[in-house]
């Protein structure tokens, strides 16, 4: 009877627990991501679905997709889950997650992007020690806090302010990028076992020492929207000779 009357215990604990963790989740939000600008062709897909135009001004959620064609690029505001990520040319990036929560003293995000091809510019703001910003490429997991960075597919990474840990391999090992640094994963053809390497960034990579202001100081910049296109009025010619519109005898 004492261990069942602990067990009865350990289940009333348990649905505490859960009710509370259940309320916490329903105070969270979901952001958004909104195109701010767009330089050359873009298009997104929903859930995978199919691909379609994109335009500035267009608001994305989770489960959205985005990609940029040749020498194109774009632009996402993701407001507190960022501010700001840009994609270069021929770029696709999954936007897996947007969460915040206010709830608490410090307000704590979740943004997950996942990286598939191309290379993404982005700035993060210092955040709480709980919140999560990950870009997931197909050989990293970048951790990123208070950061701006450019990563690409290949799993390459500069930090250009503030620090990144990176995960690579399995079992995963983690590696710390600071400022000034970049992170190369060893080449296809590397024996196996070959260790990602840590340097200092060089004038070779073609690394800006930092990014630009419409992204490390995106409220200097309003959004950009897109002025509606209107047909122009037709313009009525008089003829000279009969003084009536042209066309009329």
């Amino acid at each position: 009877m004492k261990s069942f009357g602990s067990f009865s215990k350990w289940i009333a604990c348990g649905v505490a627990a859960s009710s509370l963790l259940l309320a916490c989740s329903a105070e969270a939000a979901v952001g958004r991501a909104v195109v701010r600008a767009i330089r050359g062709t873009a298009s997104y897909s929903v859930q995978g679905g199919e691909w379609k135009s994109l335009t500035v001004g267009k608001v994305l959620g989770p489960t959205s997709s985005v990609q940029t064609g040749v020498n194109s690029q774009l632009d996402l505001y993701l407001g507190d889950n960022g501010p700001t990520v840009r994609l270069l040319a021929e770029t696709t990036l999954g936007v897996d997650k947007l969460n915040f929560d206010r709830t608490g003293v410090d307000l704590v995000i979740e943004t997950f992007l996942d990286l598939k091809t191309g290379t993404v510019q982005g700035y993060v703001k210092p955040m709480a020690v709980a919140s999560r910003y990950e870009v997931k490429t197909p050989f990293t997991v970048c951790a990123i806090k208070g950061t701006e960075y450019q990563i690409s597919a290949d799993g390459v990474l500069h930090v250009m302010k503030g620090s990144v840990i990176v995960a690579y391999g399995v079992p995963a090992n983690t590696y710390t990028v600071n400022a000034g640094q970049t992170f190369v994963p060893p080449a296809p053809t590397a024996a196996p076992g070959t260790p990602p390497v840590v340097r200092s960034t060089t004038p070779a990579d073609n690394v800006p020492t930092a990014l630009p202001p419409e992204i490390s100081q995106p409220g200097i910049v309003e959004p950009i929207v897109e002025a509606p296109v209107t047909a122009p009025e037709p313009v009525e010619f008089v003829s000279p000779g009969t003084g009536q519109p042209a066309g009329q005898r």
